[in-house]
């Protein structure tokens, strides 16, 4: 009975340590069935919310899509444009070409006729200097020979000083010899007389060769005064031969002006003459406005190609960064699914060694011991082996799901690349319009367009428009700014709740959409601003080279030309183009 008791003792210590342990195995049973309750609960939220995202991840694949038809589309659209625009530049090119062959054959006859007219004046200019010459040795010779009969003149008036004082000595003499006349013979006297005749004789001759001296010193005063005129007649000829040659150049330059307008009428169309020209300025004003609309809508197009960029960016840094969010979240899972690889190792370890104890116990149990606690403690195993049974389970479902994730992960990189490589697309797109926006602005600049291939617009007055296009983007910016404070209030709350996940991507939505229309709206106000000033530089400076009058800009009459002669008055008023 002793040993009965001591082994009975002995049982009920050990059975109260399988109770213990079995209370222990329990609790632990019960927390980790909370847990699992609670990871199952936090898969399925996390699980949920994937969907959720996935679903908007593969709406805005489809829009992102939708779009790039469209692009693809206005793609096509500009290509064709372009090819339009390569075949109006070839005309262009050959009427360019034709044009500067005309101009080549006309300016080589006006060379020859202006080397013509050279030579004429060469010829003109060398007679004159040939006479100019000629009057010059003239007037040398004449003042060398005024200045022999000068010095002639005054060796003659020497000579007739001495002759008139030997005339009054001769006439004293003669006054003395009366006197003592007695005394002579009459020999002497008329000796004398004869002397005196022939002195007398002299005399005349010599008051002779003075007076033509006198009158050959007039002749040379009448020389000089010749000789002066004919300087002046030089002059007047250097005058008049300096202001033949600014008329020769003035009458080449209105022959020049003529011959281009004539030229500028032959190769405008539809004009015969100047009367036409003012409807076909207004023509290629509305061909050059066509053409702006052209630039205005391919660079709309670019802008838009721009908003989708950005929006495909946007939403491809919101697909990265909810890839990431899933790469952490099926990190975290595949932890956790360890984690509980090792708990249910340990609760099978525990499992298996309560197992092989209760084997023990029952062995060195009698046979008439407490079947209870046996059937207790086997019932718990049961238990046990059930709860170990669902672990598996879940951790075989976590298992798939994550492999689901992993499969869905691997198609949304794939999709974000794909996505890139259509950015990078839209780019080289965005890219080449541009070049073709400048290409066409500047072609358009120089006046490179064809009159077949353009179409003529009707214009209307839009101010109003244009106010209203203004209210709208007032409003537009109001609207921004309260999505931008409620957007900041979603961020705040952001942080407490997951749930702003989808209220953030509709707001996005609505952003990317509200600033789409305020960059239209921008974009026609900036178009309208353009054409009104394209088409008031090329009106201008059409009138200025076509007729040489000046556009003036009045309150009342928007133009008016004013020149020279006030024949031509236009008035206009401002419009603006509705594209």
């Amino acid at each position: 009975m002793h040993i009965l008791k001591v082994v009975f003792i002995a049982s009920e210590d050990e059975r109260a340590t399988c109770q213990d342990k079995l209370n222990y195995v329990e609790q632990e049973l019960a927390a980790t069935k909370g847990q699992e309750v609670a990871l199952q609960e936090r898969l399925l939220k996390e699980v949920g919310d994937f969907q959720e995202r996935y679903r908007d991840q593969v709406k805005k694949i489809v829009e992102l899509e939708a779009e790039l038809k469209k692009e693809i589309d206005s793609r096509i659209a500009a290509e064709s444009s372009s090819a339009s625009a390569k075949e109006s530049i070839k005309e262009l090119e050959g009427n360019l070409q034709r044009l500067s062959d005309n101009s080549e054959r006309e300016k080589k006859i006006l060379e020859k006729k202006l080397s013509y007219l050279q030579d004429d004046a060469q010829l003109s200019v060398s007679k004159l200097n040939a006479e100019l010459e000629r009057m010059g040795l003239r007037a040398q010779n004449s003042e060398s020979e005024a200045k022999l009969l000068n010095e002639q003149l005054d060796d003659l008036k020497r000579q007739l000083d001495e002759s008139l004082h030997e005339k009054n000595e001769m006439e004293l003499k003669q006054l003395n010899s009366s006197a003592l006349s007695y005394q002579r013979t009459p020999t002497d006297d008329q000796k004398l007389i004869k002397l005196l005749q022939e002195e007398l004789r002299n005399y005349e001759k010599e008051v002779h060769e003075a007076r033509r001296l006198k009158s050959s010193h007039t002749n040379v005063e009448l020389l000089k005064e010749k000789l002066l005129e004919e300087q002046g007649r030089r002059e007047r000829v250097e005058m008049d031969l300096s202001k033949l040659q600014e008329i020769e150049a003035k009458a080449q330059k209105l022959e020049l002006e003529l011959a281009s307008c004539t030229a500028l009428l032959s190769n405008i169309p539809d004009v015969s003459c100047f009367g036409d020209i003012p409807q076909k300025i207004a023509d290629l004003q509305m061909q050059a406005l066509t053409n702006l609309n052209k630039v205005g809508e391919v660079t709309s197009q670019l802008k838009e190609l721009k908003v989708a960029l950005e929006f495909a960016d946007l939403s491809k840094q919101h697909a990265e960064g909810e890839a990431t969010l899933a790469k952490e979240r099926a990190e975290s899972a595949t932890r956790e699914v360890k984690r509980l690889e090792l708990l249910l190792a340990a609760v099978s370890e525990e499992r298996d060694r309560l197992r092989k104890e209760h084997a023990m116990s029952t062995n060195q149990k009698p046979k008439d011991g407490d079947d209870a606690s046996s059937k207790n403690m086997e019932s718990d195993l049961s238990r046990m082996e059930k709860v170990v049974s669902e672990l598996e389970n879940t951790i075989r479902d976590q298992r798939e799901l994550i492999s689901q994730q992993h499969t869905e992960l691997n198609l949304m990189n794939e999709k974000l690349s794909m996505e890139a490589r259509k950015a990078k697309s839209l780019e080289r797109e965005g890219d080449q319009l541009r070049s073709q926006v400048a290409l066409l602005e500047s072609k358009l600049g120089h006046g490179d367009y064809s009159a077949s291939s353009t179409k003529v617009l009707r214009m209307v007055n839009t101010l109003a428009v244009d106010s209203e296009a203004k209210q709208t983007i007032e409003a537009l910016q109001a609207e921004l700014k309260k999505t931008k404070e409620r957007l900041q209030a979603v961020e705040e709350l952001k942080g407490q709740a997951d749930v702003g996940t989808v209220v953030d991507a509709n707001i996005a939505e609505k952003l990317a959409q509200l600033k789409n229309q305020i960059a239209t709206l921008e974009k026609r106000e900036e178009r309208y601003k353009t054409v009104f000033a394209e088409r008031i530089s090329v009106f201008r400076k059409a009138c200025c080279s076509l007729f040489g009058y000046k556009v003036l800009l009045i309150q009342h009459y928007p133009y008016s030309i004013v020149g020279s002669f006030n024949l031509l008055l236009l008035s206009m008023h401002f419009f603006y183009c509705t594209l």
